[in-house]
C-alpha cells in the first residue's frame, strides 16, 4: 500500500523525506556529485545516506559520462588546476563542478609525499609519490627520479584515496623497485569498481640490460584482492609504459614512432599496432605529444613538431586496431594572429560533440585563457581564466565529478 503523505513544516522536511527512501534515492542520483557533498551538511541522516557505498555505486552507474569540470597538472608543487565551466561560455574558479581544494595537496599532507598524477580515468586519478634520490657523481650533484613501489588511487571529488603495494613486486629483494609501469582501468558505464594493472620485472632489474618479459599483477577494487596473470607480458623497447590510457576494456601505451601496445583485461590479451612511417622521419623534432581517450571511446594522438607549432594532425585509432588514420587537420594560424600570446600553448583534451551533427572541439590552454577550437569549421571561442590559473605545458589530466569509491 502506498504511504500517505504527511503534512510537515519546512523545517522538518529534510527528515520527513526519509519515510520515502526509494523516492529520495531516485532524486539524489540525478544531482551532480559536488552538490551532493554539500548536502551532507543538512543532517546526520543525509550524511550517512550520501556516504553509503551502495548509494555511491548507484550514483556512479547512473552518471557514467560526466563532463570535464577541471584540468589538473601532474605535480602537487605546481599550479593546481584549470576550472572549466564551458557549458555557460565562461571559465571561472567558482564553477559548481570544480573541486573545493587541491586534492593533490590533501593527499600530500596526509601521506607526507609530493604526489604526481600519472593517469586520469573517468573521475579517478592514479598517482605515486615523486621520489628523488640525490647522489654525487664525479663531484657533481645528480638528482635521479625513481619509480616508487607504492601508488595511490584518488577520487579528487571526495578526497578519498587508497594506497596500493603490489605483493609480488614488494617481495623482491632489491634496492630498486621492480615496478615497470602501471595503469588504471575504470569504466563507470559498466561497473562502479576499478582495476589497476601493474607490470613488474620478472628478474632483478639491471642498470644496463633490457628485460623484455614482465609479469602482470592486477588489483580489483571489487574484491580488494590481487591476482597474478599466468602469462608473461612482452614489452617493446621503443614504447613507454609509464603513461597508460584506458579505453574500451584495454590499457594502451604509445611508442616513439606511434606504434602502440595494449593489454585487454577481460581477454588477457596482448597486442601491438604498427606506427606510421612519417612519424619515424619526424620524431627527433617532436616538441609535444598528446595521447588520450575521448568521451566517445576513441583513442587520439597528437604530435606537434618544431618549427611549425600551429599546424598538426589529430590521429584516431581504429576500433579494430587497424591502425592510425588522420581524423582532423588543425591550423591555428588565425588564432595566433588574433592572440599573439598563443605562441605558448598546450592541448587539454578533445571534446566530442554530443551528436553526429555537432562538431568536436579541441580545448587548448594559453596564458590566462582557454580556447575551444572547432576542428571542422576552424573557428574558435576563448574563455578567460579567473584567476589566471594554469597547468603544466607537458602533462595535464582531466577531472570529472564522481562519487566512485576507492
Amino acid at each position: 500500500m502506498m504511504k500517505r503523505l504527511k503534512r510537515c513544516s519546512s523545517s522538518s522536511l529534510p527528515e520527513t523525506i526519509w519515510d520515502y527512501d526509494d523516492i529520495f534515492s531516485e532524486i539524489l542520483v540525478r544531482v551532480p556529485a559536488q552538490i551532493l557533498l554539500r548536502f551532507k551538511c543538512v543532517s546526520k541522516n543525509w550524511l550517512s545516506f550520501i556516504s553509503d557505498p551502495k548509494f555511491c555505486h548507484l550514483h556512479t552507474l547512473r552518471n557514467p559520462n560526466p563532463s570535464a569540470s577541471a584540468v589538473f597538472c601532474n605535480l602537487t608543487r605546481y599550479i593546481s588546476f584549470i576550472p572549466l565551466d564551458l557549458d555557460h561560455d565562461r571559465t571561472t574558479s567558482t564553477g559548481s563542478g570544480s573541486p573545493s581544494c587541491n586534492p593533490l595537496k590533501f593527499i600530500a599532507n596526509v601521506c607526507h609525499d609530493n604526489i604526481k598524477i600519472i593517469q586520469s580515468c573517468n573521475g579517478l586519478f592514479l598517482c605515486h609519490p615523486e621520489i628523488v634520490l640525490n647522489s654525487v657523481i664525479h663531484r657533481s650533484d645528480v638528482r635521479r627520479v625513481i619509480t616508487p613501489l607504492y601508488h595511490y588511487v584518488l577520487n579528487p571529488t571526495t578526497n578519498q584515496f587508497t594506497k596500493l603495494v603490489p605483493p609480488a613486486a614488494a617481495a623482491a629483494t632489491t634496492t630498486e623497485p621492480r615496478i615497470f609501469g602501471c595503469a588504471l582501468a575504470f569504466d563507470p558505464s559498466k561497473s562502479p569498481h576499478y582495476k589497476v594493472v601493474f607490470l613488474w620485472f620478472r628478474d632483478e632489474p639491471t642498470p644496463c640490460g633490457w628485460c623484455s618479459y614482465h609479469n602482470i599483477e592486477i588489483y580489483s577494487s571489487e574484491t580488494k584482492s590481487w591476482s597474478l596473470v599466468n602469462s608473461s607480458f612482452e614489452t617493446q623497447g621503443q614504447i613507454s609504459y609509464q603513461d597508460g590510457v584506458y579505453c574500451n576494456g584495454a590499457v594502451h601505451w604509445v611508442g616513439r614512432i606511434c606504434e602502440m601496445a595494449y593489454y585487454h583485461l577481460d581477454e588477457e590479451r596482448v597486442g601491438l599496432v604498427d606506427g606510421l612511417p612519417r612519424c619515424e622521419e619526424n620524431w627527433e623534432t617532436r616538441e609535444y605529444r598528446y595521447f588520450k581517450e575521448s568521451s566517445d571511446s576513441h583513442l587520439h594522438l597528437i604530435d606537434i613538431y618544431s618549427p611549425c607549432f600551429t599546424k598538426f594532425e589529430v590521429l584516431e585509432m581504429g576500433r579494430d586496431y587497424s591502425g592510425w588514420f588522420v581524423k582532423y587537420n588543425v591550423d591555428l594560424d588565425l588564432l595566433c594572429t588574433a592572440y599573439p600570446r598563443f605562441k605558448v600553448f598546450c592541448v587539454l583534451f578533445l571534446a566530442k560533440g554530443e551528436n553526429e551533427e555537432e562538431s568536436s572541439s579541441l580545448l587548448l590552454h594559453a596564458p590566462g585563457k582557454v580556447f575551444s577550437y572547432n576542428v571542422k569549421s576552424n573557428t574558435f571561442k576563448s574563455f578567460d581564466l579567473t584567476p589566471q590559473a594554469g597547468v603544466g605545458q607537458r602533462s595535464n589530466y582531466r577531472y570529472m565529478e564522481s562519487l566512485a569509491c576507492v
